[in-house]
C-alpha cells in the first residue's frame, strides 16, 4: 500500500479537478490503473435483477475495450460493476469510504473475495488513512472521488435519495458527461435515475455500445460464445425472471430439453437460479 500526493507523477490528474484533491491518495494494487481510460458505474445497493444485468453488461463492455471501471465496492450495482469487469478479465478500481486496512479487516465472505480480486487486477483506493473507520460523511466524500476519477459517470439504478445521485451531482459539477439507464415506470430502484433523464441532468443510456461511443472507443471482437437457443433464453430473461415451464413456452422448446441448457448457462455464470426457483439473467 502506498500514499501518493498531487506532486507524485503517479497521482491521477483527474483528481486535480476537485477543489481539495485527496492528499495523500492511498492505493493498494496497480496505481497505473488510475492513469488510463476510465468510466464510473454506480447505483443502488438494493438493485433489481435488471440493474444487476445492466451493470455487468456495461462493465464487461468497458473492460473488453480496455476501459478501467471505477465504482465504490458497495453491495448491489457497485459490486455487479466490479464483477462484470473482472469476468471480462479487465481492470477495475474500488474507491472506498473507509481506510483500506480498515475495510479489509471488516469485510467478510463475498465482499472480501471481491476486494482481493479487485486489488489483484486493478486497485483499492481511499482518501482516508488506512485504519480509518467508515462514517456517513466519508461515503459522501468518496462519491466525489468516484465522479472525478471517471471520464464519464453512469447511474444504473438509483432510488430517490440514493448515494449514487451524489456521485451524479458531483460529476455534473466537474463537467463530466453524465448518463443514466432508463428503468420501468413506478419501480422505486429506478426513480432517481429516471428523474435525472427527465430533468435533462443526464442523457439516457440505452446500450453498452452507446457508452463506448461516448468514450470514443469500440468493443473488441470476441469469439462467439452462445448459439441461437442461448440467445433466445438470455433475451427471454432480460426483462424478468422466469420458471422452467414459463421459460420453455417463451423460447419454444420442451422443459426437458431446456433444463440441461439452463444448467450449462448457470455453470457459465450467464444466468442464476433465484431462491424461488426461477432463473434470472446476470
Amino acid at each position: 500500500m502506498i500514499g501518493i500526493g498531487p506532486a507524485d507523477p503517479r497521482y491521477p490528474a483527474r483528481l486535480l479537478d476537485i477543489r481539495c484533491p485527496p492528499d495523500p491518495l492511498w492505493v493498494d494494487g496497480d496505481a497505473g490503473a488510475l492513469m488510463t481510460r476510465t468510466a464510473s458505474i454506480v447505483g443502488t445497493r438494493r438493485m433489481t435483477p435488471y440493474g444487476a444485468r445492466v451493470a455487468r453488461e456495461l462493465a464487461c463492455a468497458c473492460a473488453e475495450a480496455g476501459i478501467v471501471v471505477i465504482s465504490g465496492l458497495a453491495q448491489g450495482v457497485d459490486s455487479a460493476a466490479h464483477g462484470g469487469a473482472l469476468e471480462a478479465r479487465g481492470r477495475t478500481v474500488a474507491v472506498l469510504g473507509a481506510g483500506i486496512a480498515s475495510y479489509l479487516a471488516d469485510a467478510r465472505g463475498r465482499r472480501r473475495r471481491l476486494a482481493h480480486a479487485i486489488r489483484a487486477s486493478g486497485a483499492l483506493v481511499s482518501e482516508f488513512p488506512p485504519d480509518a473507520s467508515p462514517q456517513k460523511w466519508t461515503f459522501a466524500q468518496r462519491d466525489t472521488t468516484i465522479a472525478a476519477l471517471g471520464e464519464v459517470t453512469v447511474v444504473v439504478e438509483a432510488p430517490v435519495g440514493s448515494g449514487a445521485l451524489i456521485t451524479a451531482d458531483e460529476a455534473r459539477k466537474l463537467g463530466r458527461p453524465l448518463y443514466a439507464v432508463p428503468g420501468p415506470i413506478g419501480v422505486a430502484a429506478s426513480a432517481g435515475a429516471n428523474a435525472l433523464i427527465a430533468t435533462g441532468a443526464a442523457k439516457a443510456l440505452t446500450s453498452p455500445g452507446m457508452l463506448l461511443d461516448a468514450l470514443g472507443t469500440c468493443a473488441r471482437p470476441r469469439a462467439k460464445e452462445v448459439d441461437d437457443l442461448d440467445v433466445r433464453i438470455l433475451d427471454a430473461l432480460a426483462s424478468s425472471p422466469a420458471g422452467l415451464d414459463s421459460l420453455a413456452r417463451r423460447v419454444g422448446v420442451n422443459a426437458g430439453d431446456l433444463s440441461s441448457r439452463l444448467a450449462r448457462l448457470v455453470i457459465r455464470g450467464a444466468i442464476a437460479s433465484a431462491p424461488d426457483g426461477r432463473f434470472v439473467r446476470r
